[in-house]
């Protein structure tokens, strides 16, 4: 058998992904994995997530490079700037140079050279997050073959991201509980659901860890507390994570 180059060490890489640990931490690895495939010094995933009042909107899970702290409080809705574009579109976009495009005044870094690279990323049958890269390492621009890389890039991460959940979802009884009462019980709604209506997931195992303990006989002030747990243990998470942005 012939020896990779390292290209096709980056694909099988991709290809091979197992998510464990934090989710987070897996999201990182394979932005940098992507960037390293790519020859790129900035690598970012976007994935739809919920916000109360306004529905599904994309919000930055991963980066490999840096940006500035405001990218991680964006939440472009399908169709607004490039990333939104992107998704509503389901087709990726290559920019050769942001400041002589049509893109320019969307691009949040329309003054750097070497353009950039706005693929979809594929979960469950639809696009459900962009994959951006930009500032290639070597040479002046992305070239088609790039985009094409990045598309195949893209394709591989929605796959790793769309078994990494099913096998999470799996593994947990309790989110097997709340779907079933939910007469939610294939694989394939499962992972719709969590990739195109996260907020509906979201409420069924809230319904269902209601229910449970109502089952088993808690009064509602003991479920109140148990959920002023999970809230505070969302904020410990929430500035666990601010802390790894600023580097402490």
């Amino acid at each position: 058998m012939s020896r990779l180059d390292p290209h096709q060490q980056k694909l099988c890489e991709l290809a091979a992904f197992e998510i464990t640990g934090q989710f987070e931490d897996s999201l990182h690895r394979l932005t940098c994995i992507a960037g390293e495939l790519l020859a790129a010094r900035r690598v970012s995933l976007m994935l739809l997530d919920s916000t109360p009042g306004q529905g599904a909107r994309l919000r930055l899970a991963a980066l490999c490079g840096e940006l500035p702290e405001a990218a991680w409080k964006e939440e472009p809705a399908a169709g607004q700037g490039i990333a939104g574009q992107v998704l509503a579109s389901g087709s990726s976009v290559r920019v050769a140079s942001s400041g002589r495009s049509t893109w320019k005044q969307q691009a949040r870094h329309a003054d750097e050279s070497g353009g950039f690279l706005a693929c979809p990323v594929f979960i469950a049958g639809g696009p459900a997050g962009v994959l951006n890269i930009s500032q290639p390492i070597d040479r002046a621009r992305f070239s088609a073959a790039d985009l094409a890389n990045a598309e195949l890039a893209a394709l591989l991460i929605g796959r790793a991201i769309q078994v990494g959940r099913l096998d999470r979802m799996l593994d947990s009884r309790f989110a097997q509980l709340a779907f079933t009462l939910e007469g939610t019980t294939d694989a394939h709604s499962v992972i719709a659901l969590s990739a195109h209506d996260p907020d509906k997931v979201a409420k069924m195992l809230a319904r269902a860890f209601y229910r449970e303990l109502r089952h088993c006989g808690f009064t509602s002030n003991q479920v109140i507390h148990a959920a002023g747990e999970i809230i505070s243990e969302l904020t410990r998470s929430l500035n666990r994570h601010k802390k790894r942005l600023g580097g402490d």
